[in-house]
């Protein structure tokens, strides 16, 4: 989980001296922007995320989704969350983050393998290929699961932050004077007085672009570890290796293209590169546990098109794996490893977009403590405000980077928000359609007092609510059917269990001789099938499992509104694309096709 911010001492110095001009043989500026790596860790780290951002969990779920869910009413059952300014601030956030999310595990692996340059000038031919090979391997591997992954990684982690300290130390020993950068007043100084200091933070946010994709992984631990973790080991051996890295380049100004690996030099210098390269394979891990969990929240809270997700721990929930997402991740490292080709043009592009991230977390977090905790606003205002400021100091500074590739990010940023917001609305729409088909179980109960004929047939409908029975005002039909058979109501509930036993599957309540209610629950490793609800139905004597039962779904057809709010013709079919994309219902649950109906209800968009 701490990969991505603990292998960041690889490329953050290079690129903080790179974006504010400053001199490396000046040691007032090596120790400023060394003061103002140790600062920003304290303020963004220790203090807000740690201290107060990573307190608002919703049910263990961490990440900026989790806020919306924290400060977001129930809307009924089914219906996407919809909660205005907060569901903006929180979608443009989480996009960003996937935005930037391609990035970290390209310029992880490349600003590791890029050492071997050291060994020989011939060796930089083989910095892209080796590079593009590690990635293969570390997205090959995401099924396997987080649990089994950190068994593997979190011992070469444990070696890594003990090495880097030590070798952080060392480095501090050679140059002593680096010490001075514990004093903030050296930091401030740099950013105010250098002529282009404040671009430095630019350079700095690298520093903590682990910190987003850390609170997105709440889940697969809880925060006590992380806690534990992060004051206990990866806080200390940080600060030693940015003050090494800086007292090492004070002595020898050359040594800033490669400042880590001047901390091991000589016999050190192979063992350092593959240690690191280790490391910054494992640092890709934190961000792309972090993307499964937020499209799992996403797709949790209507905000995205149902996708496969498999979970891959029986003990942790938060544990998952989207092999379609892991595959566009694949894709988009790849192609930006072999665009980039280096991790300075690499660091061009990355930060800006997690910085507009950390901005809009702080923002749905103010929302959070004061309407859900309800904290009051004279001293939850004082905190978002530091934080803002911090935060758009580091969006200000990137503004630079925009031109030089940080363009990329935002534009995937731009492109996910704009999907998922249109997503949002069609679904919203969509039940809006639904609800209107639907009509109170008391209101038609007389229709159903007639007794079954000795041939009647089962029809069993998939429903959000089991007290209302749609279909049936609008479409003739089916409600002559209805009137002939007997009726099921059927929801699928989501536990937070890994195992329902067959025993618990289903609770089947009958409300008159016609109609039942059927609620089927399902543990969080357990992919919802029809197989075990029929077979549980059949124990509680309610026989599904013949052949005359017909399973009745909702199939949205998308017509042209002439509401005042109604969507564009482009964001209308971008709706219809990502409804392609999105597992059918019936299909998740492996409904026969012969057994299927499909009723056509008019969404206008």
């Amino acid at each position: 989980m701490f990969g991505d911010i603990g292998t960041s001492p690889l490329y953050t110095l290079n690129a903080c001296f790179h974006f504010s001009g400053a001199s490396v043989t000046n040691s007032a500026d090596v120790i400023g922007i060394a003061s103002l790596l140790i600062w920003a860790l304290v303020l963004v780290v220790c203090v807000k995320y740690v201290g107060f951002i990573m307190r608002a969990d919703h049910d263990g779920e961490g990440g900026i989704l989790a806020l919306l869910a924290l400060g977001t009413p129930n809307k009924g059952p089914g219906r996407p969350v919809v909660t205005g300014g907060l569901l903006l601030i929180v979608i443009v956030g989480a996009a960003m983050l996937l935005g930037d999310g391609s990035i970290t595990p390209a310029i992880s692996v490349i600003s590791a393998v890029e050492g071997i340059e050291l060994l020989s000038p011939a060796a930089v031919l083989w910095v892209v290929p080796l590079s593009v090979a590690i990635l293969i391997g570390l997205f090959a591997i995401q099924s396997r699961g987080t649990g089994n992954i950190g068994r593997l990684f979190g011992p070469v982690m444990l070696v890594w932050f003990a090495t880097i300290a030590i070798a952080g130390a060392f480095g501090i020993a050679r140059d002593p004077q680096v010490l001075w950068a514990i004093d903030p007043r050296h930091a401030l100084a740099f950013l105010f007085h250098h002529p282009h200091g404040f671009f430095v933070l630019g350079g700095i946010v690298l520093a903590m672009t682990g910190v987003e994709a850390l609170y997105a992984d709440l889940s697969h631990f809880g925060r006590r570890p992380i806690v534990w973790a992060w004051y206990g080991m990866v806080f200390p051996a940080l600060l030693l290796c940015y003050l090494g890295e800086s007292a090492s380049v004070l002595g020898h100004p050359a040594l800033l293209e490669q400042p880590f690996y001047a901390l091991t030099p000589g016999v050190w210098r192979i063992p350092s590169i593959i240690l690191a390269t280790f490391a910054t394979v494992i640092a890709s891990q934190a961000l792309i546990s972090g993307v499964f969990t937020l499209v799992q929240q996403a797709i949790a809270l209507g905000l995205s098109p149902r996708l496969v997700v498999q979970h891959t721990s029986e003990t942790l929930r938060g544990q998952v794996f989207l092999p379609a997402v892991n595959m566009i991740l694949a894709m988009g490292c790849i192609a930006l490893v072999l665009a980039f080709r280096s991790s300075d043009r690499l660091a061009a592009a990355f930060g800006l977009a997690v910085s507009c991230t950390m901005l809009a977390t702080a923002l749905a977090w103010y929302y959070v403590v004061v309407h859900t905790f309800k904290w009051k606003r004279i001293v939850a205002l004082p905190l978002v405000t530091l934080f803002a400021i911090i935060d758009g100091s580091f969006i200000l500074a990137g503004l630079p980077k925009f031109f030089d590739g940080g363009w990329i990010p935002l534009v995937v940023s731009a492109v996910l928000t704009i999907a998922l917001t249109t997503w949002r609305h069609g679904r919203e729409r969509v039940f809006d359609a639904v609800l209107r088909e639907q009509v109170p179980l008391e209101k038609v109960s007389a229709d159903f007092m007639a007794p079954l004929g000795s041939n009647a047939g089962t029809m069993v409908v998939l429903t959000h609510d089991l007290n209302r029975l749609p279909f049936y005002l609008h479409h003739g039909w089916i409600r002559d059917r209805m009137r002939e058979e007997r009726i099921v109501l059927l929801n699928l509930v989501p536990e937070r269990v890994p195992w329902i036993t067959q025993s618990d599957r289903v609770t089947v309540r009958k409300v008159c001789d016609r109609i039942y209610q059927v609620a089927a629950r399902f543990g969080y490793m357990e992919p919802p099938r029809i197989n075990p609800i029929l077979a549980a139905s059949h124990k509680a004597g309610l026989d599904l499992e013949r052949e005359d039962v017909s399973f009745l779904s909702a199939e949205p057809k998308i017509s042209i509104s002439h509401a005042k709010d109604r969507l564009a013709p482009w964001r209308r079919q971008v709706f219809v694309g990502l409804s392609h994309l999105a597992t059918p219902l019936p299909d998740e649950l492996g409904i026969r096709a012969e057994q299927r109906i499909g009723i056509g209800v008019n969404v206008p968009l």
